[in-house]
């Protein structure tokens, strides 16, 4: 498999060209098992341990096993794989159901299936000094990510206005820093960032699943492109599967492709997903309860105009 590393989403949807809007729609199968060449898929993941499995896949060729032309790119945020697909540059991708929900709004993207979820991976840290969340005046916020929707249920777990507090934007890579000089208090992140906090003297004073909230990485792709691609995106969800299968009987496996991948020590990755489900599963009625809420808090927020339809974004019966 071929493995391109690209910037910032905001680059790339500065490149976007007047090429192809039809390029994601178009389909080289024929939805059978007739063996015909798969089409050319352009899978974006984010740069964490939570994506082991696309990185197994990848790395051990398990895509291109089950006959599939998988480019994976890697982003520096969750977000820059739906950013790809808004863009007509990408076709698949892996992020949280709060980031692809706010996209969703944006253009036509469809969620396929849940393969990962922790109440523990996405941690609260605070700077040295501050040991309650009542101390923190300064949060930092990634807009549009499930860091934002986090970074409101600590607020609300504690009462706390959103008027009461400041918001300092930034990417997750720039938090450990600002911790460290002061610009932020704290900030609610996946990993390895919070660790990344710790290291610069912060204190972790809570996980998501301690504010009422287990996060869901959802396989997402363009709409118009997996109507005409189905048989390509299941076997793009199964083969995640598979991968989910693996580091779950062998979860050294998940450190050691980390480590390839995004250059977090094969040790720390492991660590760091202790307590993380990687499995690929179809959506419940309990995950688009959940996913509502998060649609009505980012249109409350104004974060987005229109709230997203979870019923309609996410597609069930896929996994």
């Amino acid at each position: 498999m071929r493995m391109r590393v690209r910037a910032a989403a905001a680059a790339l949807l500065m490149t976007v060209a007047v090429s192809a809007c039809s390029e994601n729609q178009s389909s080289g199968e024929s939805d059978d098992d007739s063996g015909a060449p798969s089409v050319a898929v352009n899978f974006g993941v984010g740069v964490d341990p939570a994506y082991s499995p696309i990185y197994l896949a990848n790395q051990e060729n398990l895509f291109k096993e089950a006959g599939l032309d998988v480019t994976v790119t890697q982003y520096q945020e969750g977000t820059g794989g739906l950013d790809a697909i808004l863009a007509k540059q990408g076709q698949v991708t892996a992020s949280t159901e709060s980031s692809l929900l706010n996209r969703a709004t944006r253009g036509d993207i469809k969620g396929l299936a849940v393969f990962s979820q922790s109440p523990d991976f996405i941690k609260l840290v605070a700077r040295a000094g501050i040991t309650d969340v009542a101390g923190i005046k300064k949060y930092g916020v990634v807009p549009g990510t499930v860091n934002e929707y986090a970074t409101n249920k600590v607020l609300d777990s504690r009462g706390i206005s959103r008027d009461a507090v400041e918001f300092v934007k930034a990417s997750p890579a720039e938090m450990p820093a600002l911790l460290q000089r002061g610009d932020v208090d704290g900030y609610i992140m996946w990993e390895p960032w919070p660790s990344r906090g710790v290291a610069n003297g912060g204190k972790v004073l809570l996980t998501s699943g301690e504010i009422g909230y287990v996060y869901n990485l959802v396989i997402g792709v363009d709409g118009a492109w997996y109507e005409a691609n189905k048989e390509t995106a299941r076997k793009v969800v199964d083969t995640v599967g598979k991968a989910c299968e693996q580091l779950t009987a062998d979860p050294a496996k998940a450190g050691t492709v980390t480590e390839k991948a995004i250059k977090v020590p094969a040790a720390e990755a492991q660590t760091l997903l202790k307590g993380v489900q990687c499995q690929v599963r179809d959506f419940t009625d309990e995950d688009i309860k959940r996913y509502q809420e998060i649609a009505q808090f980012q249109q409350d927020s104004k974060i987005v105009t229109q709230k997203a339809d979870p019923a309609a974004v996410m597609v069930r019966g896929v996994a």
